[in-house]
Parts: structure tokens; sequence; C-alpha cells
């Protein structure tokens, strides 16, 4: 039996750091910065996040250096597993104009249930196959919602 894959305590916190900085230049990167001399509303931000994401960026290159021992790295699928459910979100927002109400439903189930680590493979499918019947034949057909049902193929 395979041991899980593990990511040290650093590297997630430095990963934390980089997500953090980068975040927040990206959220206030249409504010002014002005000069040196006549500072800006957001050169004071764009300094301060660049400099957390930097601190990150070191943060996982030194720990990278190091060994993990298994008792101190967390599981990768734990560390993973806040990220699913906006995936999940992301992936039915980006989908459902190409692959219809269906489909979209059943890939965006699909995913989110990898939020949960007690179900298998064949627990995930029929749980995104029954959702994906619920939610087209409730929105889709009760509720006449004004999404495409199922995708269009074009010739």
């Amino acid at each position: 039996m395979s041991r899980p894959k593990t990511i040290s305590r650093d590297i997630f916190a430095g990963g934390l750091l980089l997500l953090v900085g980068g975040g927040i230049f990206v959220l206030i990167w249409h504010y002014p910065s002005g000069t040196m001399s006549d500072m800006g509303p957001g050169m004071v931000l764009q300094m301060a996040s660049g400099v957390i994401a930097l601190l990150g960026i070191i943060q996982i290159l030194r720990s990278l250096k190091q060994s993990v021992d298994p008792v101190e790295g967390l599981q990768l699928r734990l560390v993973l597993r806040p990220f699913v459910i906006p995936a999940a979100m992301t992936v039915f927002a980006l989908l459902l104009p190409w692959l219809g109400l269906a489909v979209t439903a059943a890939c965006a189930t699909f995913i989110a249930s990898y939020g949960s680590s007690s179900l298998s493979r064949r627990e995930r499918i029929v749980l995104a196959l029954v959702l994906a019947a619920f939610v087209t034949l409730l929105f889709g057909y009760g509720l006449r919602l004004q999404v495409p049902i199922w995708p269009e193929f074009h010739a």
C-alpha cells in the first residue's frame, strides 16, 4: 500500500502567503500607485502585497531544501480539500454555456464530492448522476430556467 503524499507545513505556509499576497495584488492592481515623491492610494498596498508574496516564495524555496518528516507533514488531500467546492463552482460557471445544465451539474457534483473522503469512486459517480438528473428536472424542466439543458453540437 502506498503512503499518502505529504506536504510540509512550511510549504503550505509559504503557498498560503504567496496566495494571499498575489490575491491582494490582483485585487488592488487598478489603484493608482503614483510616484515615490507623490504616492498614490495603491502604492503601499502594492508594495505590501508584493512583500507578502515574496516572503511566501522564500518560505517555499527554503522548505524545499529540507527533508520532510512524514509525522510533521500534512496530507496533500487535506490541504486541497478547502479548494474543492470553489473549484466545482468555477467549473459549473465556466461549463454551463457550452455543456448545458445536465452535464455541467454532473461534472460539478463529481468534483465537489471530493470534499468528502468517505465516498468511493462508484458512489461519487452515482451521486453526480442522480443529482444532475434532479437538477435538470427541477430547474430545466420544472422551473424552465433560461439556461441550455443539453450541450449543443454544431456540425
